[in-house]
Formats: structure tokens, sequence, C-alpha cells
């Protein structure tokens, strides 16, 4: 239960915000497809996932998993793919807080934004920013107001909102797909809101007691919740408030809320819950990153000066240097563009990760491996062609910012895998004249 709960806390935010980006190229119809195929993809993606974390049960996760079946070069890739994922999660989680914040006290300011990351970074510091049950209980009542909110809005559900949208000149474009065809492409990112880092439970498999039984099960119970959460909210949210209304709102339930005239302490309570499961969802984020660019240091291929820690054990300057990266984005304000950002630097990890799952299927067939994938190659093929479609999508949504992602992942890993080589060589090199024996001997 505490393994699936920990699943839910890293999604609940995907559930307040972002998903309904999808609506305005895909439609109703188009973001029910793409939440579909996103569930399709993570289903088999966790189960895939969960054999590699049997086999290699490390709190590094995919850059471990890379590295064990690909080497170096491309765990590298994956690292830091993984680490773009976290820093924009943390923009775009920080964008919506300001947009829910803002609905209850009626201002929106950089103030906010500003005070959420370095107040979350000082808390860090100090040495709490492991209590992850705390963020366990944040994630419960993020989804009580879920519950809540879906109580105080199925009455006001009318058909006739799914189909507000104009229709588009795209082919195959009709009432339930405004967008065409292409629209459902272009909304699989967004899709993908209600499943994101789900994931993450593999990653706790070097912490979980009798790991190749706890974590399938608990990925799919995860999965179940959040499933349910997904058809729920993509059905009655637009439903009550109208999909037009959505599209370009970084505080949806409180625009349906407010549409179908349901105010007063439903409003309260429901924007409350918000801003406290999007708090979570940034805090955890703020952990992933800072440690994955730490894991990322101490490998050698970052700056030495990230995997410096303080007396708490906490590495600070990774948590200074990623953040004040993620602030900038964050005062960006694109938070459509910047959750491309965040699915891009994820579905290249997904990519390496699960060619990992099926190579090492080839290579090492008698690999001891406590938990079996069911399906075996079958299901990582079909969760490595999904997580294919899925960045051809992100393209496709925001061609210059998933370009820009890819081309500043690849970039960055092909430098600093020459400068870890040249560090590596420069070192063996000291050793070997070290060891020479003197002009006395």
């Amino acid at each position: 239960m505490l393994l699936a709960g920990l699943g839910v806390s890293y999604v609940i935010a995907g559930d307040y915000a972002g998903w309904n980006f999808g609506l305005a190229s895909g439609g109703w119809g188009g973001l029910l497809i793409a939440v579909g195929a996103a569930g399709a993809m993570f289903f088999a993606l966790i189960l895939s996932l969960a054999e590699l974390a049997a086999i290699m049960p490390a709190a590094g996760g995919g850059y471990e998993f890379a590295r064990r079946v690909f080497g170096p070069g491309l765990a590298l890739a994956t690292g830091l793919a993984i680490l773009v994922e976290y820093a924009a999660a943390a923009s775009v989680v920080a964008i919506f807080i300001d947009a829910y914040f803002g609905a209850l006290i009626g201002v929106r300011s950089i103030y906010t934004i500003s005070a959420l990351f370095f107040g979350v970074t000082v808390i860090h510091a100090s040495g709490v920013g492991e209590a992850m049950r705390v963020l366990l209980a944040l994630a419960a009542i993020a989804a009580l107001g879920l519950v809540i909110y879906l109580l105080g809005i199925y009455q006001h559900f009318s058909p006739a909102n799914l189909r507000d949208l104009p229709l588009s000149a795209a082919a195959g474009a009709s009432p339930w797909l405004p967008g065409g065809w292409r629209g459902i492409w272009t909304a699989f990112p967004f899709g993908t809101a209600f499943f994101l880092a789900v994931e993450g439970i593999a990653m706790a498999a070097e912490e979980a007691r009798d790991a190749p039984r706890t974590v399938p099960r608990a990925m799919m119970a995860a999965m179940l919740v959040l499933s349910c959460f997904a058809v729920a909210l993509v059905t009655l949210g637009p439903g009550a408030g109208g999909v037009a209304a959505l599209v370009q709102t970084n505080d949806p339930l409180v625009v349906v809320l407010t549409r179908a005239g349901r105010g007063g302490w439903l409003l309260t309570v429901v924007n409350v819950c918000g801003i406290v499961g999007l708090g979570a969802c940034f805090f955890a984020a703020m952990f992933a990153y800072s440690r994955q660019a730490f894991a990322l240091a101490r490998a050698g291929f970052l700056p030495a000066l990230l995997a410096r820690t303080n007396k708490r054990q906490c590495p600070v300057w990774a948590l200074v240097f990623v953040g004040a990266l993620s602030y900038v984005l964050a005062l960006s304000g694109a938070s459509a563009a910047v959750y491309v950002v965040m699915v891009t630097g994820a579905s290249l990890s997904y990519l390496v990760m699960l060619a990992a799952h099926w190579r090492l299927r080839v290579v090492e067939p008698a690999l001891p491996r406590p938990y079996r994938t069911p399906g075996g190659r079958l299901t990582s093929c079909f969760a490595l062609g999904m997580s294919a479609l899925c960045l051809i999508a992100c393209f496709l949504a925001n061609p210059s910012w998933a370009a820009g992602t890819t081309g500043a992942i690849i970039v960055s890993s092909a430098i600093l895998s020459r400068r870890a080589a040249r560090s590596a060589a420069r070192g063996s090199l000291r050793r070997d004249l070290s060891e020479r024996p003197g002009p006395d001997a």
C-alpha cells in the first residue's frame, strides 16, 4: 500500500492540470483516445521496469539500467533525460501552483513562484527532504480533493459540452474529433499527465521488502487508481465546464467549478487540496532532480561541485544549480511548452530503459530474474514503440521546444562523455606515473 501510494503521489499533480492542454488540438475525443494510448503504454512500461528493478534494485533507476546494458555513454544520456524531466516537472508544477494560489487569493505574481523555489530549497537543504511519508499524506489530501470535485460536478455533466470546439480543416475532423486524426497525435503528450512518473515505484525496489512480489502489485494498484481518476476527470470536467473553456487554463478544476456555478466552500476546498497536491509533487520533483544531478556528478559526468553535500547529507549545490535553471524555465510561464519538455525527456529515457530490457533478455537469457515481465520482450517492444510514438507526438505538439530539448540532451551527452573520458585518461596516466619505479630503484 505504501508503494502504491508513492506511485499515486508522483502523478497526482497531473490530475489537477496539464491534461487539459490536449483538448486544444484533439478535442474531447482526441484526448480520450490519447489517454487510453498513454495508459496502455505505461502499463507495459512499468511491467518491463519491474523486471529490471528486480535484477538491479538500485535507486539510480534508469541510469543504472542503461549503464549495465549499454555502457556509460547511453547511461549519461538517460540520466540527463531524467534530469530534464524532473527539472521541467518542477517548473510546470510551479506554474500550476501559482495559478491555483492566484485563484484562491485573487492575485497571481512572480513572487509566488520565487517564494516556492526558495522555500522548498531551504527545506530540502535542512535535511527533511526525504520525509516521503509526509508526501504520501499530502497526496492523500489531493486525492480527497479530486473525489470532492467529481462529486460536486457530476450532476452538471452535459454531452453537448464535449462538442463545443469549432471544427478545424484537418482530415477526419468531426464534432468528437475537431482536430481530426492529427489532433490525437498532438494530444498524446498531454494524455500522459494522468500516469507520467508512476514508473518511480520501480526505483524504490532497493528499499522494498520482497520487491519481486510487492513492486509489481503496487504498480498495478497505482495504475488502477490513476486510470479511474483519468476516465472520471477527462469526462466529467469537460462535460460540466465545456471543452473550450479548458484548453489554455492552468487551473482547469477551478474553471470547471466556476462555470458550473459551484463556488463557496466547495471551490475553496478543491483549490486548497490542489495546492497541497501540487506542492507535494513539486517537493518530490526537486528531491529527484537534485539526487539525479548528484549521481551524475559523482559518476564524473557533471562538475564535482554538484556532488558535494552539507552536514545533513543534502547535495546543496546540485539543488541550487538545477533549481536555478528550473526557476528560469518556470518564469517563462509557457506551461504547455514546458510540459512538452518534460514529456520529451521522459520519452527519451523510456526508449533506452525499454531497449535495455529487450537486450538483456537476448544477451543474458539465463540471468536470474526474481520477477519476469508478463509477455516478455513483446511487452517491452510494445512499450518501446509507444514511447517512440509519444516522442514523435511531442515534436508535433511543439516542434521547437521538443527539438531543442532533444538536441540539448544529445549535445550535452556527447560533450560530457568526452570530458569524462579525458578526465579518466588523465587520472589513469597519473596513477601509471606514480607507480613507476624511481631512479634509486
